[in-house]
This record gives C-alpha cells, sequence and structure tokens, in this order.
C-alpha cells in the first residue's frame, strides 16, 4: 500500500477512481464557486467584540474568514483531500496558505504565510496564530523566501530539474517532506485577499503544483441589494465575494454544496467560532490528523476488538 508523509490513503469507490483516469489534472474537474456573504451580523459582531480593546487586539475580517475555514474543514474533514498518483488522499494536517502583502502598494514584494491549524482553534487562538505569522512573514526572515531566493538563484537547467522532480515524486506519492514542507502549494486551502487590496474577487485557476484542492478569493468590501428573507423586501447592505475554485474529484457535489453553505454561515454568523468544537472520537479520527494519530490508533484497535465480541455473540 502506497504511503505518504502528508496524507492517508483513503479507500473509494470504483465509480469515483474510474473519474481519476478521466480527469486526470485539477483543470480538467474544476468546479467553480461564487459566494455572496451578507455582513451585517458581522460587523455588528466585530463591533461588539471590539469594544474597548486596542487596534493590535482587535480581530479582523480576515481572522472571521481563516477561522471558519479551520472550522468547516474540521466539520466536513473531505475537503482536506487531494488526489495524487490517481488516488485519493486525507492530508493529515489542516495548512491554509495565503499570501502577504509587504506593504499595500502596486510595487509592494509579496511572500507566502504557511499557518498550521488544530481543529480546536477558536477565533482567539486564530488571531493570535495569524498576527504572529503575518508579522513574520513582513519583517522577519521567511523560509519560503529563503526557499525562493535559494533556488531562484540556480541556473534555469536546475530549477527545471527541481521542478520537474518535485512533479514526479509527488504524482508517484513518494514527495521527499523536507522540500515540501515550507511549500504553500502543499496545503488544505490556498488563500488570496484581493479585498485588502481593494480590488473585486476573481476565479482562479487550480494549481497542478502542488496538493491544493481548493482556492478561495476575496474581494473588496462594498454595498449590493439583498432580499431580506423575513420580509421579502429589498435592503442594501455590505458584502463580500467569495470565489472559489475546487478539484470536484475530492468529494461528490451533495457534499461540498453543504460545506460551502456551512462557510458562508460561519463567516456571517461567527460567535460558534468563540467556542471549540464539540468534536467525537469518530470525529475526530475521520480528520486523520498526524498529531491525534496515537490516540486514533488505540482507538481504532479497540473498536476492532468490540466488533470482533460482538460477532461471537
Amino acid at each position: 500500500m502506497p504511503r505518504r508523509p502528508d496524507a492517508e490513503l483513503v479507500k473509494t469507490s470504483k465509480f469515483r477512481e474510474l473519474e481519476f483516469y478521466i480527469m486526470r489534472r485539477r483543470n480538467d474537474s474544476v468546479i467553480y464557486a461564487d459566494l455572496q456573504i451578507d455582513l451585517t451580523s458581522t460587523f455588528k459582531f466585530l463591533e461588539k467584540h471590539n469594544k474597548d480593546k486596542k487596534d493590535d487586539e482587535k480581530l479582523t475580517l480576515f481572522h472571521i474568514f481563516l477561522a471558519a475555514c479551520v472550522r468547516t474543514i474540521t466539520l466536513r474533514p473531505k475537503v482536506n483531500r487531494f488526489v495524487s498518483g490517481r488516488r485519493l488522499w486525507q492530508r493529515n494536517r489542516i495548512i491554509l496558505s495565503f499570501v502577504v502583502n509587504k506593504e499595500k502598494t502596486e510595487e509592494s514584494e509579496e511572500v507566502n504565510a504557511m499557518i498550521e491549524f488544530d481543529p480546536f482553534d477558536t477565533l482567539e487562538t486564530v488571531q493570535s496564530i495569524v498576527n504572529k505569522q503575518i508579522y513574520k512573514a513582513r519583517h522577519e526572515e521567511n523560509p519560503n523566501q529563503k526557499d525562493i531566493d535559494f533556488w531562484g538563484g540556480m541556473p534555469r537547467w536546475i530549477i527545471r530539474f527541481m521542478f520537474w522532480f518535485l512533479r514526479w515524486s509527488d504524482e508517484h506519492n513518494i514527495p521527499v517532506n523536507s522540500l515540501i514542507d515550507d511549500m504553500p502549494l502543499w496545503c488544505s486551502c490556498f488563500i488570496a485577499h484581493l479585498g485588502s487590496l481593494n480590488i473585486d474577487s476573481v476565479y482562479h485557476h487550480p494549481f497542478e503544483l502542488g496538493t491544493a484542492s481548493v482556492l478561495l478569493i476575496l474581494g473588496k468590501i462594498h454595498k449590493a441589494a439583498v432580499v431580506n428573507q423575513e420580509t421579502d423586501e429589498i435592503e442594501i447592505r455590505k458584502v463580500m465575494k467569495i470565489k472559489g475554485s475546487i478539484d470536484d474529484r475530492i468529494a461528490s457535489g451533495i457534499y461540498t454544496g453543504p460545506t460551502i453553505d456551512l462557510l458562508k454561515n460561519l463567516i456571517e454568523n461567527p460567535e460558534p467560532l468563540l467556542k471549540p468544537p464539540e468534536l467525537t472520537d469518530e470525529q475526530l479520527d475521520s480528520l486523520k490528523l498526524k498529531k491525534y494519530k496515537k490516540e486514533r490508533i488505540v482507538r481504532e484497535k479497540q473498536r476492532k476488538k468490540d466488533k470482533r465480541k460482538r460477532k461471537k455473540k
């Protein structure tokens, strides 16, 4: 059975396995999502939560969005999968990657932030982790930037060989962990916050390099006509567009549809993100996370024992 350092193999149906041969690339199997987020309740929440706090202690919309992504992956673990070597894999970490501009100018240098999260993270913990990582990306030496500077200075034939090797080893499910560990395209979700630059969201192509099955693009905050679901009246509200690109091979539409709705609802109503999720052992085990693997193996052994006992009876 093939093994990878960044994921565990998922058994799936023969029907879905055939899709991996029909749609060999992510750009062959991409589906697009267009979400309009009503920020009315979100801004009320932020105003209440940030009252009497210092600027560096205040929550932002981006914090809420990232926390909502982590919670969505936690509760809907199939979106943390990817296809490689015509096999389906469950990623063993929750990693969000996004671009950080050192300054909000057209000439500003861009660096990548790659952050690992825990399924029990709350808004507070996400805020703390993200603020530290963004500060490091902007003001300290960034591991990803070191790799770019190192490999970017190599002769072109070496760069070509390196990317050929990355693709070849990934396709054969023998990636070198020391190479991919700091590469932002090996992640659960890649994010671009165009709204922070006052730009509308756009549809983005999936990356063939790496394992990112989901890309989310956040647009600028603007006003739009929204139908009040209770009164059927049209109201002008502040909204934000999120456009997503999703690899259709990782899960069926009957699963990804409610998953997208969950993400939208968590951004619009972020109160549940203040507390860690109440997960059963089965839910935690379904995430296949490396940091909880020992406990999961113990529980799986116990389940097998219990199953054998029931059969004997």
